[in-house]
C-alpha cells in the first residue's frame, strides 16, 4: 500500500477556486482503480495550505493516477495557483494494523 501526503501552499486568493477544482476531480479520482483513499484537508492555522490524503494499493496505481487526462487537465489548470512547489511525501506501507480505541 501506498500512502501519499501531498502539501500544497496556495496564493490566497485562489484557494476558493483551487477547492472548487478539486471537487470536480474528486469523483473522477475516487473510482480509478487502486484508490482507496482521496481527501483534501485544510489547514485552519494557515488557510493557504491544503494536504491530499491518498491511499493507493501500489506504486503502479499511483503512477497510473497521476497520467490520467483529468489529473493532467487539472495540474495545467492550477499550476499558477500555486505559491510553492508542492511537497510530496510518500510512504509504502508494508502492514496495517487496525484498533479501536475505548473509553
Amino acid at each position: 500500500m501506498i500512502l501519499l501526503d501531498a502539501r500544497i501552499t496556495l496564493v490566497p486568493e485562489m484557494r476558493r477556486d483551487y477547492i472548487a477544482e478539486v471537487q470536480k476531480i474528486m469523483p473522477l479520482v475516487k473510482s480509478e482503480a487502486g484508490c482507496n483513499r482521496y481527501e483534501l484537508f485544510t489547514n485552519l492555522a494557515s488557510p493557504a495550505e491544503v494536504h491530499f490524503l491518498e491511499e493507493w494499493e501500489s506504486q503502479r496505481h499511483l503512477d497510473e493516477h497521476l497520467l490520467q487526462t483529468h489529473m493532467q487537465e487539472f495540474f495545467a489548470k492550477t499550476a499558477r495557483w500555486l505559491g510553492a512547489p508542492a511537497e510530496l511525501k510518500i510512504y509504502n506501507v508494508l502492514s496495517l494494523k487496525m484498533i479501536t480505541l475505548n473509553d
